[in-house]
């Protein structure tokens, strides 16, 4: 009897072995197979079907003593898959971020691209704890999969617009995410949101958006970009601990004037991609980047005060345009103008020649060119009259296109125009009633090959270089020079040469008639060649009195000679004259 007890002993341990080491295996088969679907997907969804499918394909008959062995097993390989498949958040390194977004915090879109489904999983792995029933049928599992994608569909429409919609960033503390808010309720609903240092909310739909609320007063960082916003009304709360500031890629137009008004400490104000026309007033903190990159609707003028008055830091002031209203003759146009060129008008105003011992020189904004290719450029006046200079300005600031220097007691132009770019882009110089003698400096520079406007009426000039003008004048159109009252020395050259260029140049000289001549009393213009073009008297005049008074002397001894000769033919004797005159040696040769 206790032979036939111990037999049926061993064998129910051989067999409670042989169901444990089945059991192993099935186990091992199990993790190994969802693994492998685990790696083959890419996403949530995909990962928990195949971990059901796993699961499905090797079922296990167990004893009921060892059901709650085996529910925890399957609650262990589903665990492991969810977390091999979330993707964590990777954050860009500090060296990567501009200065001004150093304390901007910004989620990553996967997160609310995955957000549903994070949401699905937990809640599958919560629901099969709680059941701790075995592995479901293969058909239970589809039905309940596609259940799940249902409610994924629906969840969006089917969310409570007073419970909080935000989670924390699974990497930074203190940094929450919305994502899809059809209500800012969603957001203030949310129980520990005075703990909260920086928030991103990711597409919020929202005609108005309340800046005073109380849910902003301890962030840090707040951005609320790619929604759909209207209008940003009233201001954040005094004293305000944000120090970035991001609207960006929304549908705003407009903000209230003093929204950041009391936001001390505030770094970056980003509203790129709106449909404003203006920006808010400027803040405390004079050291705020502003990126307004994208407003099509924004208006130069109220840009202008901002720049003049440093109210902010522009960023990406090339791709930062604003609409400048031109008017023309006979039309209106607006043109683009790119935030790069009117920060130049700062400069226009702030480098300003200053020159010792004479007075300063008034800059200001005298226009802005259009320019084909290179969008705008802002045209800078300086007046330098009127104040006794010498010589020109050392230095004059950027963009400089007209210089006023009239009323001086300027004698030379020196190589400013050859060797200081300051004076590369001048398109137009007044330098009337100076002491200027010669403008053979303007030879070979940039002035002479671009200007369109040259003054140089009641100077010192001597001469009109023509060859060198006449090369710059030809072939354009609206070019000008201003030569009255200057005095030339003229001579036959002026009166054969420069009277005709004037004359043929008279549209680009317009006051041709009014050079005059430093030596003669009438105008370049009067000038008469028959009475300049002559040679002073000279003793080769009289060279052909001289020759006629040689042979008419000639022909008078030819004739005594001959007449001398025929009385002595006939009469035989020589005239009075030649029997005085006394015998010569070869007179014998004549007597024999």
């Amino acid at each position: 009897m206790i032979a036939y007890k111990d037999l049926l002993l061993l064998l129910f341990l051989a067999h409670s072995c042989a169901q444990t080491e089945h059991q192993l295996a099935t186990t091992t088969s199990t993790t190994a197979t969802t693994t492998t679907a685990t790696t083959a997907t890419t996403t949530t969804a995909s990962t928990i079907e195949a971990a059901i499918i796993a699961t499905v394909v090797t079922p296990v008959v167990k004893p009921s003593g060892e059901a709650e062995t085996t529910t925890t097993a399957t609650t262990t390989t589903t665990t492991t898959t969810t977390t091999t498949t979330t993707q964590q958040p990777i954050l860009a390194t500090t060296s990567d971020v501009p200065e001004y977004l150093r304390n901007c915090f910004y989620a990553e879109e996967e997160l609310c691209l995955n957000w549903h489904q994070t949401q699905t999983d937990s809640q599958n792995g919560s629901e099969t704890a709680e059941t701790g029933e075995n592995v479901a049928p293969i058909s239970t599992a589809i039905e309940t999969d596609n259940q799940t994608s249902s409610q994924v569909v629906n969840q969006e429409m089917n969310r409570d617009n007073n419970s909080c919609q935000c989670r924390e960033h699974p990497i930074k503390a203190g940094s929450w995410y919305c994502c899809n808010i059809p209500n800012i309720s969603m957001i203030s609903s949310c129980s520990n949101i005075s703990k909260w240092t920086n928030l991103h909310v990711r597409n919020l739909t929202a005609s108005t958006l309340d800046l005073s609320n109380s849910i902003y007063r301890s962030l840090h960082s707040l951005a609320m970009t790619n929604g759909n916003i209207s209008q940003l009304i009233n201001s954040f709360p005094r004293h305000s601990k944000i120090r970035c500031l991001d609207f960006s890629n929304n549908d705003i137009v407009e903000i209230e004037r003093r929204a950041v008004k009391d936001v001390p400490h505030l770094e970056f104000f980003g509203i790129s991609n709106n449909l404003l026309s203006r920006v808010p007033n400027r803040n405390q903190n004079k050291n705020v980047a502003l990126d307004i990159s994208g407003n099509m609707r924004m208006l130069c003028e109220p840009l202008n005060e901002i720049i003049y008055t440093d109210s902010f830091i522009f960023v990406n002031p090339e791709r930062s345009f604003c609409l400048y209203n031109a008017t023309h003759k006979w039309f209106n146009s607006t043109d683009l103008v790119s935030v790069k060129q009117l920060e130049s008008i700062k400069k226009c105003g702030t480098k300003c020649p200053n020159i010792p011992n004479y007075g300063n020189c008034s800059c200001n904004i005298y226009n802005i060119m259009i320019i084909q290719n290179d969008q705008s450029k802002t045209v800078c006046n300086v007046d330098c009259s009127n104040l006794g200079l010498i010589e020109l300005p050392p230095q004059l600031p950027d963009n400089t296109f007209t210089l006023n220097i009239s009323n001086n007691r300027i004698s030379s132009l020196g190589d400013h125009f050859h060797t200081n770019p300051t004076y590369c882009n001048i398109v137009k110089l007044d330098a009337d009633n100076n002491r200027i003698s010669s403008i053979y400096e303007f030879e070979g520079t940039k002035f002479i090959e671009h200007f369109q406007r040259l003054y140089m009426r009641n100077n010192s000039l001597s001469k009109i270089p023509e060859y060198f003008l006449n090369n710059a004048l030809m072939d354009t159109d609206g070019r000008r020079i201003y030569l009255a009252e200057n005095r030339l020395q003229c001579d036959c050259n002026s009166a054969k040469t420069l009277q005709n260029w004037l004359k043929e140049r008279s549209t680009d000289i317009p006051d041709y008639m009014d050079i005059r001549c430093r030596n003669l009393p009438q105008s370049v213009i009067e000038l008469q060649e028959s009475k300049l073009c002559q040679s002073p008297p000279d003793w080769t005049d009289y060279i052909y009195y001289l020759i006629a008074a040689e042979v008419i002397l000639l022909l008078a001894l030819i004739t005594k000679v001959s007449y001398d000769y025929w009385v002595f033919k006939t009469a035989g004797y020589l005239p009075w004259p030649a029997s005085k005159m006394p015998k010569l040696p070869c007179d014998w040769l004549c007597e024999s």
